[in-house]
């Protein structure tokens, strides 16, 4: 812990150093995003002065092969995102509504979330919001592939409470309080707690680190915490990432993941992602790991709509036992 909380001050101070030589600001789209304001800079469809409307609909055939015809199985997954965002500076507030899953029809509340900002670069943060801990985004718009690191959806949760944010576009840190962190169950509300720290910099245009970790002490006397890290640069065209993470629990079941991703875009039109990811869990004196590879295709017809291909494979052992699996998705992906 005293080597993480060093890390953060480090992470701080470097990011203010890089900050006072560029004149860095939020204003700048190639800065660190952790923290930092997004409401009054993303896109959308303006509904009047002071609400602007996005969202997408995701759709994806896919078929999912463990290695024999009775193993296999064939599905269809729809689901959308709408979200409103009010800009009445210095408040701001973004309300994110999902509908429908990959298993069943649904609607739901993913985020509703206040924001009072004391300045450009300071903001408190409250309501139901998503967890930052990840490389991979919780939007299907905003990735390298059509499923996540480690499966088809992202590790984040939404959660409910507060947090602290600052982000002067080099350098970005947030300190969260919530009900819970999705590490345990993620319905309890009852007496458990969550903290989650993180610092990113972004050390030069295109070059940007992430560290975080996150505790949550449930009400049922169990204990979780997460630490997350990442590396990503992005030089033109290119992109090159490297993940860590890891799961402790006090009843013993840990896990811990690493991911490898590299994209290139050849032209507005297409682009590909090559990825690799490693799960190992510990669960008792049971031992479970499995390595996924990972390619995507990815064709942006316009600027609106995408036509994505994916093929993953993964070989799993579970103890003494082997298996492998093979994934195809084909997505549509329309967003506004």
């Amino acid at each position: 812990m005293k080597k993480l909380i060093s890390l953060f001050i480090s992470l701080a101070f470097a990011g203010s150093s890089f900050a006072q030589m560029s004149g860095y600001s939020t204003s700048q789209s190639n800065g660190t995003t952790l923290g930092a304001n997004e409401t009054l800079t993303a896109n959308g469809i303006a509904l009047g002065n002071a609400v602007k409307l996005r969202g997408y609909i995701n759709t994806a055939l896919y078929r999912n092969d463990a290695g024999s015809g009775t193993n296999a199985y064939d599905g269809t997954w729809l689901n959308g995102d709408m979200d409103f965002l009010v800009d009445l500076s210095p408040v701001t507030a973004e309300v994110h509504l999902t509908a429908g899953d990959s298993t069943a029809d649904s609607v739901g509340l993913e985020q509703a979330f206040g924001r009072y900002s004391f300045n450009q670069d300071f903001h408190l943060t409250f309501g139901r919001q998503m967890t930052v801990l990840g490389f991979d985004s919780d939007e299907f718009t905003n990735r390298y592939a059509v499923t996540a690191a480690y499966g088809l959806n992202s590790r984040k949760a939404s959660v409910d409470g507060f947090r602290v944010n600052y982000n002067n576009g080099m350098f970005g840190l947030i300190l969260g309080i919530h009900d819970n962190y999705g590490l345990n169950d993620p319905t309890e509300i009852d007496g458990g707690m969550a903290v989650d720290l993180a610092a990113s910099v972004m050390f030069f245009p295109g070059l940007e680190a992430r560290l975080g970790i996150a505790n949550e002490n449930g009400s049922t006397n169990d204990d979780t915490t997460q630490v997350n890290g990442w590396i990503a640069w992005n030089p033109s065209d290119l992109t090159l990432a490297f993940e860590f993470d890891t799961i402790d629990n006090d009843d013993g079941s840990d896990s811990w993941d690493i991911m490898l991703l590299a994209n290139y875009q050849f032209s507005d039109f297409f682009g590909a992602t090559l990825r690799y990811s490693h799960i190992d869990v510990e669960v008792g004196g049971l031992n479970a790991d499995t390595d996924r590879v990972t390619l995507a295709l990815l064709f942006d017809l316009t600027e609106n709509f995408a036509l994505n291909f994916e093929y993953s494979h993964a070989e799993v052992d579970i103890s003494s036992s082997q298996s492998s699996v093979d994934e195809l998705y084909l997505q549509a992906l329309l967003s506004y």
